[in-house]
């Protein structure tokens, strides 16, 4: 029963880091954002695209990184 009690939290803790990676763990803004969602967004977004040199190709994935959570402004790549 233990073994099989291992087991279940096993799989469940791979599939909540499965979840997370996907969504780097920022979660998708609704309409009463706080400035504190929205900058865990754009910090998110800059950590996600930092790895990219090329300066146009970074500013779409920001671009689409803010897209996928619903946050409505212009990148800053700085």
């Amino acid at each position: 029963m233990k073994k099989l009690v291992l087991l279940f939290g096993l799989v469940a803790a791979l599939n909540f880091n499965v979840l997370a990676d996907e969504q780097d763990g920022v979660a998708v803004l609704g309409d009463d954002a706080t400035e504190e969602q929205m900058q865990a967004v754009r910090d998110g977004g800059k950590s996600r695209c930092e790895d990219i040199d090329d300066e146009d190709q970074r500013e779409v994935c920001v671009v689409d990184y803010f897209a996928q959570h619903n946050l409505e402004e212009e990148p800053s790549c700085d």
